[in-house]
C-alpha cells in the first residue's frame, strides 16, 4: 500500500509498504480523510522530538471498514468511521479513575503505531466510531482534534455568562470557542499574532479579537474588568503568564497548548488570587463520542476550518502550508 514515511524534520518519502495485517480484535480501515495535526507539524518542523522516525504519522482520520477480525461484533464492511487514536491500558490508576487520557501506558495511533498517512490502517474495532451520512469524510477526520476542545471545557467550570479568553486562534481555538459558546459561555476574547485566523474566531463566536503583535493582550483584557476563565492554547512561557496576569481573583486556567517542557513563571498571582490551573491533555472516549455529535448535530461547525484537501502524494507541500502560514490556512486534510 502507499504511505507517506517520515524519515525526520522535513523529510517525508511516498513509499509502498506492506498491507497491515489485522487480529481478532481489529479492523483494515481504508483512510479516506486523514488531517495533519499541530502535533505532527511540530515533529515536523523540529520543534517536538516525542516522534521517532522512521514513522507514518497521522492519527485524525475516518475512513471504511474493508475487512473485521473474528472477535469484532459490532462493526461490518463498508462500515463508515472515525476512529479514536489514543489506546489506554484500562487497568492503571488513571484509567481506573475514568482518566483514561491522563494513562501512563497510553499508545497513541501515528506516534507509537502505523498512522494515517496511509492508504490503510489497521484499528481495534472498539475504537471506531460509526458516523452518519450527513457527516463527510473530512469533517469526521476532525472529530479528534474536535475532542480535545471539548475536553478542555468539560474540566473546566464555566458558569453561565462567564466572560472568557481563548489565547491561541489555530485549530483547537477555533475549536475551543464554539464548544464554551455552545456550554454558556458568554463574551468570548481572542488572542493570536494572526489576522485571518482572528477573522475567522469572529465568525465563530468571538466577541472581540485581540492581535498581540500589535496591542497588548493582557492591557486590553483588563481594561474590560478581566475574565473569569482563559484556555491557553499555545503552550509558550509568555502566553501562560498572559493568562495568568488577564485571569480573575478565583479565576480559571486551562493549559492545552504543548510547545515548552519548562517555563518560570510569577506564581504570587496564583496564590493571592487563588487561581485554579490546570493541564488538558487529549480526551476520553466520552468526549470523542460528543464531539461526534457536536458536529453530527451541527452545534459545532468544522467545515470553515478546513481550507486545504490535497492528495496523500501532495503531503509534503500539505506540511509546507501550515509550516509557513502564507495561504490563510488552517487546517489541510489529505485523502489517500
Amino acid at each position: 500500500m502507499k504511505a507517506a514515511v517520515w524519515y525526520g524534520e522535513k523529510n517525508i518519502q511516498i513509499e509502498e509498504i506492506p498491507l497491515p495485517v489485522i487480529s481478532d480484535d481489529e479492523v483494515l480501515v481504508k483512510t479516506k480523510a486523514v488531517s495533519i495535526c499541530g502535533s505532527d507539524l511540530h515533529a515536523y518542523k523540529g520543534v517536538s522530538k516525542r516522534r521517532k522516525p522512521p514513522l507514518v504519522m497521522g492519527h485524525e482520520f475516518s475512513g471504511e471498514i474493508i475487512r473485521t477480525g473474528k472477535n469484532v461484533r459490532n462493526l461490518k464492511t463498508g462500515d463508515r468511521v472515525v476512529i479514536e487514536p489514543i489506546i489506554s491500558c484500562g487497568v492503571c490508576r488513571s484509567c481506573n479513575k475514568g482518566k483514561t487520557n491522563a494513562c501512563g501506558n497510553r499508545k497513541l495511533i501515528g506516534l507509537h503505531t502505523t498512522g494515517a498517512f496511509a492508504e490503510y490502517v489497521n484499528v481495534r474495532g472498539e475504537k471506531c466510531h460509526k458516523i452518519p451520512q450527513t457527516i463527510t469524510f473530512e469533517e469526521a477526520s476532525l472529530v479528534e482534534p474536535l475532542a480535545v476542545a471539548v475536553h478542555a471545557v468539560n474540566i473546566t467550570p464555566i458558569r453561565k455568562n462567564d466572560t472568557i479568553v481563548i489565547i491561541g486562534s489555530g485549530t483547537i481555538g477555533l475549536m475551543t470557542c464554539q464548544v464554551a459558546k455552545y456550554s454558556g459561555a458568554g463574551k468570548i476574547f481572542a488572542v493570536d499574532t494572526i489576522d485571518y485566523k482572528l477573522e475567522q474566531i469572529k465568525k465563530l463566536g468571538a466577541y472581540q479579537v485581540i492581535n498581540a503583535n500589535k496591542e497588548d493582550p493582557v492591557k486590553k483584557v483588563l481594561a474590560d474588568g478581566g475574565v473569569d476563565v482563559v484556555f491557553e492554547a499555545v503552550g509558550l512561557q509568555k502566553t501562560v503568564q498572559q493568562a495568568l496576569t488577564m485571569v480573575t481573583a478565583a479565576g480559571e486556567v486551562t493549559i492545552i497548548g504543548m510547545l515548552e517542557a519548562k517555563m518560570e513563571l510569577d506564581m504570587l498571582d496564583v496564590t493571592v488570587k487563588e487561581i485554579e490551573i490546570r493541564g488538558s491533555y487529549g480526551y476520553t472516549t466520552k468526549d470523542f463520542k460528543q464531539a461526534l455529535n457536536l458536529i453530527a448535530s451541527k452545534k459545532v461547525n468544522v467545515k470553515p476550518l478546513i481550507t486545504h484537501v490535497l492528495p496523500l502524494d501532495d503531503i509534503a507541500k500539505g506540511f509546507d502550508i501550515l509550516a509557513q502560514e502564507k495561504e490563510r490556512v488552517i487546517k489541510v486534510v489529505l485523502k489517500p
